[in-house]
């Protein structure tokens, strides 16, 4: 076949054309994919825990719930216990945000005490905390969790006790001791986590449940923990 000089040219031009980047269309969605697939299978993690436990959640069935490969798990995160320790980070920053933002309300000790627990309530009543807290526990005591990690859980629990201090000294009053503080926070935290075990267990019969506090059982809670703090010698808050 003879090629005329015209179509050479044009060839030639051709040839010393950059090659088209086919991807680029790709590329500029790509952040956002990548985006909802983490997001997606950080969800899938924490529903799978709560449905599952934490042994029975594998990697698999995460997969499976986020609609993902195991490969893609792997490129977001590593391995399960990389995985694990982003599912803490979310939750964390979900409560620090919340956390930080709050404010303790109430012109009496009993009036800013429900602030507190109304504001620690959102978090420790929440079925994500049950999550966390499975997480929390099992990488703290296996053995063959990685230093690093090991390390990364307590710099998160440093974080989120800096808003909890906050919170309770600006219910208490800055003056409160130590002791004061300890009882209301255990107090306040066990109270919204019980409700919310209580919510996971199986009933049977016509008892009903459920996760929030009676308005009853908050005023007797708050009361008695407002009485504690003034009886406290070395605490000096404001009297109803």
């Amino acid at each position: 076949m003879t090629v005329s000089v015209s179509d050479a040219n044009i060839n030639d031009a051709a040839a010393a054309l950059p090659p088209r980047d086919r991807s680029r269309r790709k590329r500029r969605g790509a952040g956002g994919a990548q985006s909802i697939s983490r997001s997606q299978i950080l969800d899938a993690t924490i529903s799978c825990i709560l449905e599952l436990g934490f042994y029975r959640a594998s990697t698999n069935e995460i997969a499976r719930r986020a609609n993902v490969s195991w490969g893609s798990i792997q490129y977001h995160f590593g391995s399960r216990e990389a995985l694990l320790l982003a599912v803490i980070e979310e939750l964390n920053q979900r409560f620090t945000t919340t956390v930080n933002e709050a404010q303790i309300s109430g012109d009496t000790l009993v009036e800013r005490l429900e602030s507190l627990y109304s504001i620690l309530a959102q978090h420790y009543a929440s079925s994500t905390y049950l999550a966390r807290l499975q997480i929390i526990l099992n990488l703290s005591h296996d053995p063959d969790t990685s230093a690093g990690v090991a390390d990364a859980l307590d710099r998160l629990a440093e974080v989120a006790g800096d808003g909890i201090r906050r919170l309770l000294r600006s219910a208490l009053g800055e003056d409160a001791n130590q002791t004061t503080i300890n009882v209301v926070f255990h107090a306040v935290r066990g109270t919204a986590l019980s409700h919310q075990i209580t919510d996971a267990e199986p009933w049977h019969g016509e008892t009903s449940h459920r996760s929030t506090i009676d308005p009853h059982e908050l005023a007797i809670l708050v009361g008695g923990l407002a009485a504690a703090a003034r009886l406290d010698a070395g605490t000096s808050t404001t009297s109803d």
